[in-house]
């Protein structure tokens, strides 16, 4: 509940203001300290200041994602006192976000109670476009965590030393009018990337192309994709003359997704691929699909628990014949997977378990599991955990015949295998000042600012 008091409630109207999109605002607090009375000594006034400073909230700010630049929210926002921990924090400032219909970016912000304000929660969003500069993204974060902190601000001694802006509309912001969307909310994207490098022995060129076409909206969503992808590597093995690894790959797909329920949704896909490296020429695939959620999709930023199936057809067309003695095949598939995603307080996690299986023949299959499990342990000691396994029984593409060992060290083509993994561990343990508030940029180079 938002405390009473006219200071509070200000901040309350603000706070729904931003979330309601509805105008344009900024809002900021400050610690500048009003001016000494007459006579009275520097060194008093410093201690003074230093004994509001020690009552500040200590806030704790868990942020993966790009445009949270701590360094720059540690410089602007001075009146919390930030912590490297957040079993240290009177609150937990958690932010996840989603990618909009747009391209750009939805930060949710959720302002979670601890210690003293334990059992208090408030929420915000901020969206961003995709053109959007960095300065303008860390701005309107650090102008939202100001809003959401200022409340809990309120209830220290730090509450005199504060004010709150706030910009009100033009008369045509308080009345717009409706517009229409000349593009029908349809966003495109062309990107072009590569990169050369090499040396009297060895050479690499790489080359991506990627173009796309969608469209996302509350009932609806159409995404289309065409890629291309070029890999080329060279080298000079002496009396054993050069060695060539070409990987090229290509194609297209699409994806339709219709929302049912704030829990259900059906879709449809197809593809179109090309590929060197298992033996393709083409790998066209056409699916109906259906995904269930056991939370309602709005709550998809901090968790989800989905599990999805889907069945269709799969047709093959081989660059070189296969150790089955096929240069074209046509299939019936399917595939299914159960997803957990949180992104908690306590940590995050995402596991999954998946399998597909080709139903001409119930021994052509792969299943596996996977995941990233990221706890906080105890103050200043966390661990994160994860990886993949899984159990291969579906290389229709294998070519038939042996590569040579330089094709194997190089993973010119796919290799045989029956299971497939990947592990990560890792424990980290801070401790010393709970403190993470001053900035010091000397020496840094043109590094720049940090993202926390």
């Amino acid at each position: 509940m938002i405390p009473c008091g006219r200071v509070r409630a200000a901040v309350a109207v603000v706070v729904a203001v931003v979330m309601a999109n509805a105008v344009p605002m900024a809002a900021k607090a400050q610690t500048t300290p009003p001016p000494p009375a007459a006579g009275a000594a520097s060194a008093g006034a410093a201690a003074a200041t230093d004994t509001t400073q020690s009552f500040a909230v200590k806030t704790f700010l868990d942020c993966r994602a790009d445009g949270c630049d701590f360094d720059f929210l540690r410089d602007q926002v001075r009146w919390v006192n930030w912590v490297r921990d957040r079993l240290f924090a009177d609150v937990l400032l958690l932010v996840t976000t989603l990618e909009t219909g747009s391209g750009g970016t939805e930060y949710t912000i959720a302002a979670i109670g601890g210690e003293r304000y334990r059992g208090r929660a408030d929420t915000a969003i901020v969206v961003t476009l995709p053109n959007d500069a960095d300065d303008v993204i860390r701005r309107s974060l650090a102008r939202t965590f100001s809003l959401l902190l200022a409340p809990y601000a309120a209830k220290t001694p730090l509450a005199a030393r504060m004010n709150l802006a706030y910009s009100a509309p033009t008369a045509e912001q308080a009345s717009p009018k409706s517009t229409k969307d000349p593009w029908n909310f349809w966003v495109y994207r062309a990107s072009a990337n590569g990169f050369a490098n090499g040396e009297k022995q060895s050479e690499f060129l790489n080359l991506f192309f990627n173009l796309s076409a969608n469209r996302v909206t509350a009932a609806w969503k159409i995404n289309t994709n065409a890629n291309l992808g070029y890999d080329q590597s060279r080298f000079d093995l002496g009396d054993d003359g050069t060695f060539l690894n070409l990987q090229r790959s290509y194609g297209v797909d699409a994806l339709l997704v219709k929302s049912v329920t704030d829990h259900f949704s059906l879709g449809a896909s197809g593809s179109a691929q090309y590929s060197d490296f298992f033996n393709q020429r083409l790998n066209a695939q056409l699916s109906l699909s259906a995904e269930y959620n056991i939370f309602p999709y709005k709550e998809f930023t901090r968790r989800q628990l989905t599990t999805s199936y889907s069945v269709g057809l799969a047709s093959f067309r081989y660059k070189e014949e296969t150790l089955f003695g096929r240069i074209a095949e046509t299939r019936p598939v399917h595939n299914g997977s159960v997803n957990w995603n949180a992104q908690q307080p306590w940590g995050n996690v995402n596991l999954s378990v998946f399998g597909s299986q080709f139903l001409h023949d119930p021994g052509l299959y792969n299943v596996g599991l996977g995941g990233n499990i990221g706890l906080r342990i105890a103050k200043g000691l966390s661990i994160n955990v994860g990886g993949n396994f899984s159990r291969v029984n579906d290389q229709l593409y294998l070519r038939r015949g042996k590569l040579s060992d330089n094709q194997i060290i190089a993973r010119q083509q796919a290799l045989a295998t029956n299971f497939r993994y990947f592990g990560n561990l890792g424990v980290s343990y801070t401790f010393g000042s709970i403190f993470n508030t001053i900035v010091n940029p000397r020496f840094g180079g043109s590094r720049g600012g940090d993202s926390f």
